[in-house]
């Protein structure tokens, strides 16, 4: 705020004395006239910011030692380890159709209730496979593709087409042990709490 102080000439020869008060044109001046800068903190606390009608502005403290990166994961399963369950080995080498329409009903119903292993996956991988033999990994290629999109894996869409065609039954049994161990920790993640053992509760 400045003060100026000047006089003006009336009629009659009196001179008045008159303070006039004009403010500063300055974008850091409030209405009340007094100069404030608006304060930056970093910390957390209340800002505030003169521009704005709202006054005081709340800014969050930002979080210390928590940083999130959402990257690809790598794969529980690599696509070698065929031999770790023998019955799901067996099924991959010998009935890779049932493996595949195994996976892909695990994969839109984690709890395989009304599971059938003569199911629309498994008869559309059998009709593909028995009549255009060298386009069933195209199915294949697909089903990767989406298991590592729900589960943020990583690879690419080149990757899971050179594997399911080189590969494909190792493809198929990788994929079926990766759905299920990703379904059971999520089932224990999202099951909620549950009573120990011994715990009864009145109704």
């Amino acid at each position: 705020m400045a003060y100026q102080l000047h006089e003006q000439h009336h009629q009659g020869g009196h001179q008045y004395p008159e303070t006039a008060y004009t403010s500063q044109a300055t974008g850091n001046t409030q209405m009340h006239g007094y100069p404030q800068e608006p304060q930056q903190l970093h910390h957390g606390g209340y800002n505030y910011n003169p521009d704005q009608s709202g006054g005081l502005e709340y800014v969050p403290p930002p979080p210390h030692g928590h940083h999130q990166h959402h990257g690809p994961q790598k794969w529980e399963h690599g696509l070698c380890g065929c031999f770790a369950k023998c019955g799901v080995c067996c099924t991959g080498w010998w009935c890779p159709c049932i493996l595949f329409g195994r996976t892909r009903y695990r994969l839109h119903n984690p709890t395989m209730h009304g599971y059938s292993c003569c199911n629309g996956g498994c008869m559309g991988y059998a009709a593909l496979f028995t009549c255009l033999p060298p386009f069933s990994f195209i199915l294949g290629t697909m089903q990767r593709g989406e298991i590592r999109r729900k589960y943020n894996l990583e690879g690419s869409g080149c990757g899971d087409c050179c594997k399911a065609f080189c590969c494909g039954c190792c493809a198929l049994i990788q994929e079926e042990n990766e759905v299920v161990s990703r379904t059971k920790k999520t089932q224990t993640m999202g099951g909620g709490y549950q009573a120990p053992g011994g715990m009864h509760y009145g109704h």
